[in-house]
């Protein structure tokens, strides 16, 4: 009976030390065109970063809020140099002497104003995204204050060793 306590508790202890999730540094840098993701220093695609992030619940809510609000930006993007367009093209008419093109251009070069505003935001709940995973990851994967795991005996066996 011993025997089998003892087995089951080496086994147990060998679980929990295997299953600690490994905690990875996240890093995204935005430029101009394209934003390049890493993983531990390991550069990565989108997908493999979402996936990464979706570990943390609070991190991919906000990741996705951040994504909406800069698809959401874009379109009213559009749709304010639409505006703008329709009015140099109206405004630069010949024969046109109307001078209500200039309303029209003036609110499309504010709705644009408005869009980057937008996009600023969503890329700052990104940025949010990122560091919340980055502070809660290591909390998830390993608990600080207790650590079990299996070592090697100098007489060539194992040992369950407790930190606390």
């Amino acid at each position: 009976m011993k025997k089998l306590f003892a087995v089951l508790l080496v086994l147990c202890a060998a679980t929990l030390s295997f299953a600690q999730g490994q905690a990875h540094k996240l890093t995204m840098d935005r430029g101009f065109f394209s934003t390049d993701y890493t993983i531990d220093g390991q550069e990565v695609d989108c997908d493999a970063f979402e996936r990464e992030l979706a570990n943390v619940p609070e991190a991919i809510s906000k990741w996705k809020t951040g994504n909406i609000l800069r698809y959401t930006s874009w379109g009213v993007a559009a749709g304010g140099g639409f505006l703008v367009g329709y009015s140099i093209a109206v405004g630069s008419a010949p024969g046109s002497s109307d001078q209500g093109y200039k309303r029209t251009l003036a609110l499309g070069g504010a709705i644009i104003v408005a869009a980057f505003v937008i996009e600023y935001i969503g890329n700052s709940k990104k940025d949010g995204a990122v560091e919340i995973y980055n502070n809660e990851i290591g909390k998830i994967a390993g608990n600080a204050s207790t650590n079990l795991s299996l070592v090697p005996t100098q007489q060539g066996g194992i040992a369950l060793a407790f930190n606390f």
